[in-house]
């Protein structure tokens, strides 16, 4: 579905939400575009993921636990709806701001790189990214099946052979050890990473115990958007020592 169908869509959702039952059976929402938390896309940067998501109905601004799950197509269906229309994890103007500065000119990897639209964004931001993901996009139900950059065919093993770059691991699967193999594969000192925490849905506890024991946290995005009942954060951990 292109960029302009998606808005036409929504659109008319909130058309239809302007009737009276409809405004019963929904909850106080509104768009996070035109209000205060709005973030605009710089020129020249294409972000057709965000563009959508800013349109859609949300509370909080947005902010963490925000966007109502479905009421975009005006079904209560649960967060799978937007995840795998959208994405885990939707890479907001702010995001990339705050990515680029704390990157301050160093090189971005992304291991489990999916379709490769974090690092499209951070690549058109003006980082020097390199984005692997082992396989193709269009096997990946938690994407739209367009590879927005090219991706090379690796897994965690290529975490190794990068050490001067920083790394980018966002949403890693749930109770797979992908994620802990390459964080320990990883010789580098700083990690970015965008997900929920222990206990959470990404990763393992051999991801979390890593973190625990050899790294530690410097920051967070401030405008890192999350769908709703979604508790996703992105922060930047410095390594304690070089290993």
């Amino acid at each position: 579905m292109t960029v302009s169908a998606e808005l036409a869509e929504i659109r008319d959702w909130w058309a239809k939400r302007s009737q009276p039952m409809m405004q019963m059976l929904t909850p106080q929402v509104s768009p996070i575009a035109g209000t205060a938390d709005d973030q605009i896309t710089p020129d020249g940067i294409d972000n057709p993921y965000w563009e959508l998501v800013r349109q859609l109905p949300s509370v909080n601004g947005g902010r963490e636990g925000s966007t109502p799950d479905g009421y975009a197509r005006g079904l209560p269906v649960g967060r799978h709806l937007l995840t795998r229309r959208y994405s885990w994890a939707i890479p907001s103007p702010g995001d990339i701001a705050w990515l680029t500065d704390v990157l301050d000119q160093r090189g971005l990897l992304e291991i489990g790189a999916g379709s490769g639209y974090w690092a499209w964004q951070a690549e058109q931001a003006g980082i020097d990214a390199i984005a692997y993901e082992p396989s193709d996009p269009a096997d990946n139900d938690y994407t739209d099946g367009v590879e927005y950059m090219p991706t090379r065919r690796c897994g965690h093993v290529a975490a190794a052979h990068h050490p001067d770059r920083v790394l980018l691991v966002c949403w890693p699967t749930q109770g797979d050890p992908w994620a802990a193999q390459a964080l320990a594969a990883y010789k580098g000192d700083l990690l970015i990473y965008v997900g929920e925490g222990r206990n959470g849905h990404c990763a393992d506890d051999a991801f979390f115990g890593l973190l625990n024991r050899h790294w530690t946290r410097i920051g967070s995005s401030p405008d890192h958007v999350t769908w709703r009942y979604t508790h996703s954060g992105m922060t930047a951990y410095r390594r304690n020592t070089i290993s």
